[in-house]
């Protein structure tokens, strides 16, 4: 009978954000938002940089479209 070694995967670390496409208040640049004139804007920072949202769409469990649109993610650099 053959031997077969278990694949195991490689520890993954840990990611910095609640998940990967929400936004969450944990994110909120405070200095940012100052700078706003509106208040139902917030300025958020991730893995990829600042971006602006709707503070309705903070802890929605719902993925943001200003999170995850295509023009600001840096896939290819």
């Amino acid at each position: 009978m053959a031997k077969y070694k278990r694949y195991v995967p490689a520890t993954q670390e840990s990611y910095a954000y609640p998940t990967r496409f929400g936004s969450h208040r944990s994110m909120v640049d405070e200095d940012k938002t100052a700078e706003l004139d509106d208040d139902s804007k917030v300025v958020l920072q991730d893995e990829h940089g600042f971006y602006t949202t709707e503070t309705a769409r903070l802890d929605t469990k719902l993925a943001d479209p200003n999170r995850y649109t295509g023009n600001r993610l840096k896939w290819f650099v």
